[in-house]
């Protein structure tokens, strides 16, 4: 995990701060995440990171997209028009009022057949706002990930990743910046093991094989 900085002219310029302030902390209470344009007037994330406390979707007055946001330095901050929970999956579509790719180029989703083609010890990388030891999460981080398996069912990936709290619906992308994933869950998310697979750095993302990917294009613009 390396601390990077917000490049105009980097692919991970798609990569954005999500700030909900009716979150899993009450309503006024900013919680976060990270999520990344997919389309025109698309981002992708975690649905964890849009909920409320209660479990249901945010209001969308209370949620924002910062792209490309590293610390105070916040370029673009997009209100947005719509959310769009994919059901059986820690997904989430969010539409915007603003035409994003009038401002940077989207992450394209990998098809079926690469995100099965996955082997083990492959490569796969990730920029997000992780915990890092203080309580600002505002900062990007990039991350290498190793892939290890698939899920019996086809839903996750799992993965040897350094993945931190915060860093919930950042992509996961090959060396083309081919969508495979959604960074979601790890065992060890303060720096503190808890238990024998945080030890190993053992985490998960939700994979956007089958139902999960078709879903989300299907609610793309």
């Amino acid at each position: 995990m390396d601390r990077t900085t917000n490049s105009n002219t980097s692919r991970y310029k798609a990569v954005g701060y999500i700030s909900n302030k009716d979150g899993w902390a009450g309503r006024g209470i900013e919680s976060m995440g990270a999520g990344f344009v997919i389309d025109d007037y698309t981002i992708l994330t975690n649905a964890h990171v849009i909920d409320n406390k209660n479990g249901s979707k945010s209001n969308v007055s209370y949620v924002r997209f910062m792209m490309n946001r590293d610390g105070a330095h916040i370029p673009y901050n997009f209100k947005v028009k719509d959310i769009i929970k994919i059901p059986y999956a820690d997904l989430a579509v969010l539409h915007t009022y603003t035409k994003l790719s009038n401002y940077v180029r989207p992450l394209p989703l990998a098809p079926d057949w690469k995100i099965m083609s996955l082997k083990k010890g492959t490569p796969l990388y990730s920029v997000g706002y992780p915990y890092h030891g203080t309580d600002d999460y505002t900062q990007r981080y990039w991350n290498q990930a190793m892939f290890l398996a698939q899920s019996a069912n086809k839903t996750e990936l799992i993965m040897k990743d350094k993945f931190r709290a915060g860093a919930s619906g950042s992509p996961l992308v090959d060396s083309n910046f081919n969508v495979y994933g959604v960074r979601t869950y790890s065992h060890k998310l303060y720096n503190v093991n808890d238990d024998k697979y945080g030890y190993v750095e053992l985490a998960g993302a939700e994979s956007l094989y089958g139902y999960s990917g078709a879903k989300v294009l299907q609610y793309s613009y």
